[in-house]
């Protein structure tokens, strides 16, 4: 996107990219403030922000523009039903267990935690709800991206995104994506992935 010639700003949210301990004093509030942060930077050298996320990030764009603070948004295998069901009783066993396991990823290239806190799955699914009630608040295009083979979110929340999104301002425009998994950025379409989203930027500059 760079390359392209626009500014990219990716905010290292709170409790990311640090320890699991870091991450179980944060929540969904404080990942929300820190979006807000990086927008409003933006916003001093940029006539117009697109709000890019995959997965947990796809939500936090989801709900950047559902407040009207970005000109467009990019969601890439957003949650609305997590593919592990017990995920979303967090709730009930985070008195009991302050840390799940997760299976390493290493082969993916990227940082990432070996446990997660319960507390964090508890804010997700929190996440979940809020962002999902502010959908049709969406007024600015919105370029959906799912992967069918999705091994963490179901790929019928895409069209539960698009279906609330469509109840108020735009019809969002959706892209299924056959051979990637849920890292879609780091999947075998990436570069197709790119060309979508550097053609989706283009022709929101263009209008």
């Amino acid at each position: 996107m760079h390359a392209h010639g626009w500014a990219i700003l990716g905010p290292k949210l709170s409790g990311h990219g640090s320890t699991p301990e870091e991450l179980s004093a944060t929540g969904w509030e404080d990942w929300v403030r820190d979006t807000e942060t990086g927008t409003l930077r933006l916003r001093e050298v940029c006539e117009r922000i697109i709000a890019v996320g995959l997965s947990m990030g796809g939500l936090l764009a989801l709900n950047l523009a559902s407040r009207g603070l970005v000109d467009g948004v990019i969601s890439m295998n957003a949650p609305m039903i997590l593919q592990d069901w017990r995920v979303k009783f967090a709730h009930l066993y985070q008195p009991f267990k302050k840390y799940v396991d997760k299976p390493s990823e290493r082969e993916l290239e990227r940082f990432v935690y070996e446990r997660v806190p319960v507390g964090a799955l508890t804010s997700l699914n929190r996440g979940i709800r809020q962002t999902r009630q502010g959908l049709k608040a969406i007024s600015c295009p919105a370029l959906l991206l799912q992967s069918v083979t999705d091994e963490t979110v179901q790929p019928q929340s895409v069209e539960l995104i698009a279906s609330e999104i469509a109840r108020g301002y735009c019809k969002p425009r959706i892209i299924y994506w056959e051979k990637s998994g849920h890292i879609l950025t780091l999947g075998p379409e990436r570069e197709q992935i790119a060309a979508e989203v550097a053609h989706f930027i283009e022709s929101i500059e263009s209008t």
